[in-house]
Order: structure tokens, then sequence, then C-alpha cells
């Protein structure tokens, strides 16, 4: 397969930089609902809503923002972009730590949602890093860097979470400070703090500038990482001239000695001034060229996706929990296994979807990590040698086409005619599935938006559309399918959530065959 030297470092900084924010997305689920009861103001029935108001909060400000930050990018540049996220990421920690208020707790998460632009620039950075042949490993690579996030957050909230109570040899009430005992979800917040705040260092020290118009302006940060690099190995200050580059470090592009500042600022204007009639300002190019029909086609694409994925993760975990009915129960008699007569009837049909699987939180946690284990695999192996054989476009149209069938039989898994152990194997096998299709499905949009981009210099404004629409589609979706959830659980078919969600797939589907690999 293609190499990714040259951009190997660059890469991993910017899946770090993902990854720091998924942690601190997803460390919050095991503990949020606890966190909101233990504000007392809000009715006990009232948690749930404003426990999931929580995540919602932060896709939806990421919506408000996603284009404003796409523009600050095209005009600062990528690097001091992405710096200012991991700022206000670790400001969020901080303060989401330290809140006791459901007010203040929502507030911290919004602030988290707005200042947030990294969703759309590290997929600008990638899409203007790699080249054409490298963009299946590039954005894989990336990808499963946040997997890792994903993967270790709940995890991370769920161990630190009031240290007091789980660890009282540990951490104890002290009777001057109280710290955890005040802030009792603060610690696992302190931690992804922490975290962000090394990412901050390396992504100041190493990460190089991608904008074509930013890319020759002097950079501090390159300078003093590339001294920091000279000091570990060991070389003295007076002997510039021995340094030796690191092949595809990407703090050795600078060509001017750090001694030059006054020189290089002035090669940084005369190449811009000979670079104007060649390089469109991106700023200045006008809508209707940036958003073409064919970007237009995967902005909806990637929007239908992130809709009908998020929103079945938001049910799985209620469809999992919820008490089984009698349907799929089966029946000891003797020393054989048969299901009740009164439930079954010798015909084909399938049977109603009235009920989930029972399973507690030990065990739905646990099906939830095998799932992020599935994904950090399915990253590192199955999307890259996917598409390289049948290219981003055709294995896109693959995964959009398998997805609706997953949602068809999804409902009717608990009452399967089959024993228990080979029932959980079909949920495993669905759960993975969607694990499977929806890490390649993005992977592959990533590709296809960077390759329809009209030009490079536009790309930015793309992916902050893209990442806005598909923030809104994620906290609407939830909303959406959780009211349909409800409904279907009343009626007794849980099938009208599921095969909604499918029928969406099936339009993304539909929508597909209109896409292309080029502008």
């Amino acid at each position: 397969m293609t190499s990714l030297k040259g951009i190997r470092l660059q890469l991993w900084i910017m899946g770090t930089i993902r990854a720091t924010e998924a942690l601190a997305w997803s460390s919050i689920f095991p503990y949020a609902y606890y966190m909101i009861r233990s504000f007392g103001q809000v009715p006990e029935a009232d948690v749930a809503f404003w426990a999931g108001a929580l995540v919602a909060v932060f896709t939806f400000s990421e919506f408000l923002s996603g284009m404003v930050w796409a523009r600050v990018g095209d005009a600062i540049g990528r690097k001091p972009t992405l710096l200012i996220g991991v700022v206000a990421g670790i400001s969020t920690s901080v303060w989401f730590g330290l809140s006791r208020s459901v007010a203040a707790a929502v507030a911290a998460r919004a602030f988290g949602g707005l200042f947030n632009p990294n969703v759309g620039m590290v997929q600008t950075c990638t899409g203007e890093l790699a080249r054409k042949e490298q963009q299946a490993k590039a954005f894989s690579l990336v990808t499963f860097i946040r997997s890792l996030g994903n993967l270790i957050g709940p995890v991370l909230g769920g161990l630190l979470a009031d240290p007091v109570a789980r660890y009282p040899g540990v951490f104890w009430l002290d009777s001057t400070w109280n710290l955890w005992g005040k802030f009792p979800y603060l610690l696992p917040n302190l931690v992804i703090a922490l975290l962000q705040t090394l990412t901050l260092c390396v992504t100041f020290l190493c990460l190089r500038e991608t904008h074509p118009r930013f890319a020759s302006r002097y950079d501090v940060g390159l300078v003093a990482g590339r001294r920091v690099v000279r000091m570990l190995r060991w070389r003295s200050a007076g002997k510039d001239y021995a340094y030796i580059p690191l092949s595809g470090s990407g703090i050795d592009r600078e060509s001017q000695a750090p001694e030059e500042p006054e020189r290089q600022r002035s090669v940084e204007e005369t190449s811009d001034d000979a670079q104007t009639e060649t390089l469109d300002d991106p700023v200045k190019t006008p809508s209707a060229q940036t958003f073409t029909r064919q970007i237009i086609l995967q902005v909806l694409s990637l929007s239908l996706l992130a809709f009908h994925k998020v929103s079945s993760d938001s049910i799985t975990g209620t469809f999992l929990a919820l008490e089984p009915s009698p349907t799929g129960d089966y029946q000891q008699q003797g020393n054989s296994t048969t299901p009740s007569a009164t439930v079954y009837h010798r015909s084909l049909s399938l049977p109603q979807a009235k009920g989930g699987f029972g399973f507690n939180t030990q065990t739905i946690g646990a099906m939830f990590l095998s799932e992020a284990v599935v994904r950090v695999v399915v990253q590192a192996t199955l999307v890259p040698l996917l598409v390289s054989r049948l290219g981003a476009l055709r294995a896109f149209r693959l995964v959009l086409v398998i997805y609706p069938a997953a949602y068809l039989l999804t409902p009717f898994l608990p009452g399967m005619r089959v024993r228990p152990p080979l029932r959980l194997a079909a949920l495993l096998l669905d759960l993975w599935l969607k694990v499977a299709l929806s890490s390649t499905g993005y992977v592959c949009s990533a590709i296809l938006v960077t390759n329809t981009a009209p030009a490079d210099g536009t790309l930015a404004r793309i992916n902050g559309a893209a990442a806005s629409l598909s923030c809104l589609a994620r906290s609407v979706g939830p909303l959406l399918t959780g009211k349909l959830f409800a409904f279907g659980l009343r009626l007794g078919h849980l099938e009208v959530a599921f095969w909604t969600l499918g029928a969406v797939a099936l339009l993304g589907a539909i929508e597909s065959l209109f896409l292309a690999d080029c502008p």
C-alpha cells in the first residue's frame, strides 16, 4: 500500500487533537446522569433529559459555529485555528469539572461546541497534506487515532468520576479544602485537560501549516520545536550547521534559520505577491463556485449518514436495556429447550418487536466497549484495504446499500427463535456490522469531499459546512428518533424507529448514485 512517509507525524498530531476531543466528548457518558442528579435542581423524571442535553448542546453549538471557524481558518491559517480549539477544549474541561449547577454544566458544553473547529479543520488539513494515492491511509489513520479516544473516554470517565466514593483510601474529604467532595466530577476532566495541554504543546512545536497562502510563513513554534529536537539529540547550540533533518518529521520544513526572521518574512511577502495571480483567495471565492452541485450532494450524503448512524446509537442503549417480551423466551422442558407454544405459530412471519434484551449496565457497557474495539481494528485494517481495492466512491455506495438491511432486522433480534447464545451472537454481529459500515462510510465521505472540491482554497469552507450540517443532524436525529422509539414502544412495534432510520439510510443509498469522485 502507499506509504505515508513525510506526513505520518503530521497525521498523528491531528489524530491526537481529535482523540483528546473524543476523550472529552465520550468521558461524560458514564456519569452525566449522576452528575445532573447530584445538583438536585431538576425533578428525577427530568434527569435523563438534561443528561442527554449535555450531549446534544455540544453538537448543536458545533453546528452554529462550523462555518465561522472555516472562514477563520482561511483568514489566519489552519494551525492557529487548531491551537485556539485545543485551548478552548482545555478551558471547557476544567469549567465542566468545576460546574455545580445544571446551567453551568450546559454552558460549559455549549462553549466547548462553539469554540471547537477541530472536526472540519482536521479534515481540511488531512486533505491538503495527503496526495490522492495516500488519502485512504491518511484519513483512516486520523480516524483510527480518534477512535482510541472514543474507546478510552468512557472508561476514563467511569473510573475517575466521584473518586471519594470509589477510592476512599486514596481520596478523602479534607476538612479544609474538600476539593473532591465539592467537585466529584473534576478529576476525569482534569486528566483530560492535562492530556489536551500536552497535545497543545506538541501541536505548537511540531504541526506545520497546510494552507497554501501561509505555508511559508515564519512559525516560531516550528523553530522552537527544531531546537527541542537538537537538544534531545545532544546537539550544542553552536553547531547549527551539523543538524540532520528528521525525515518526515514535519518540523524541519522551515528552510530559514531562526536568527533570520526578517528575511523570512520578506520571503513570505514576496511569495504571497507572486502567487496572487495563481492562487485563489478562499475568503473571496464566491459561494456559488465553492458549493457546486457535487459538493452539495456530498455534504447531504454525509449528513444523512450522520443522522441515522448517531440516531441509531442513541436508542441502542435503551433497546438493549429494555425488558424482553415473552416472544423470544425459551422454556426448558426436560433435557430439551423448546420455544413456548403459546408464543410461536408455525409460520414464516417475523416475531413482533415488543421488547429488548433486558441487559444490565455492565453488559451494555461491555457491548459498547466491544464496538469501540472493533472500530479501532476496522479503521486500521479493513478500511484502507477496502478503499484501495474498490475506490472511495464504490466502497461508499456499498456501505450505504447494506445499511438499510441492517436496520430492517435489528428490532427483531430479541425475538429470534434460537437459543440465547446464538441470539447474543446475532446481536454482536449486528452491532459490529454497523460499526464497520459507519467507519468505512465516514472515511470514504472525507475522501470524496476532498476530491470533489473545486479548488484547494475552498476545502476549509466545504469541510466547515459538512461538519456543521452533520453536527445538526447528530443533534436533531436522536431527538426525533427518541420520540419515534417511545411511540413504537407504546404501540408494541419497536420497528417504527428502526425502519424509519432504514428509510433514511435507503434515501442515502439512492442519493449516492449521483455522487462522483471528481469536481
